[in-house]
């Protein structure tokens, strides 16, 4: 018999998994894989995920709660708020399969529940199931391609060496896609 615990954690998780904007151009099948990889963390307010400079380990997806992506100059003492992300944004993807480092901190600003995706997960999901690591791949280089023309949408608005920094960093830590007209607020 199934607890009723474990169902409705079961069932949390899945909801995040399939309302993704990242994996919404894998198959439920595909992303039911995923989720089988997929770990599920606790982290409490104020509890930095990863901070800036360390090695990419993989991907987060967030079930509850938000996180804000911090960036600090070398040398410097303040960390610029990049975006505050919230359920079912994800964020750190790159760090699946290239060897980056984190671009940025990411801090949870309430308490949050996470579902990591590291690259331990994705050697296994690419030894069962080459098709669907391949997908993986495909989709993340989809949403790379998208968020770079942003970025360099953002970058190429702003005279600001430090604001075109934080614009690189975005980049490598989130798939928080705006649409232009936010994106100029932000510049503004």
């Amino acid at each position: 018999m199934i607890k009723p615990k474990f169902w409705k954690r079961i069932t949390a998780q899945s909801e995040i998994i399939f309302q993704s904007p990242f994996l919404k151009r894998m198959s439920q099948l595909e992303r039911y894989e995923f989720l089988q990889l997929s770990h599920r963390r606790r982290f409490k307010a104020g509890e930095y995920v990863y901070h800036q400079g360390d090695p990419g380990t993989g991907l987060y997806m967030i079930e509850q709660g938000a996180v804000e992506l911090l960036y600090q100059e070398e040398h410097t003492d303040n960390a610029v708020q990049l975006t505050v992300l919230h359920a079912p944004e994800c964020f750190g993807a790159f760090s699946v399969d290239y060897l980056v480092k984190r671009k940025a901190s990411a801090r949870c600003t309430t308490d949050a529940v996470l579902n990591g995706f590291f690259i331990s997960d994705y050697q296994t999901l690419g030894k069962r199931h080459p098709r669907i690591a391949l997908r993986f791949l495909e989709t993340l280089n989809v949403f790379a391609t998208h968020h770079l023309d942003l970025v360099m949408t953002r970058m190429s608005k702003i005279d600001d060496e430090a604001t075109g920094a934080e614009a690189y960093a975005l980049l490598f830590e989130t798939y928080d896609m705006p649409t232009e007209e936010s994106a100029r607020k932000k510049i503004s």
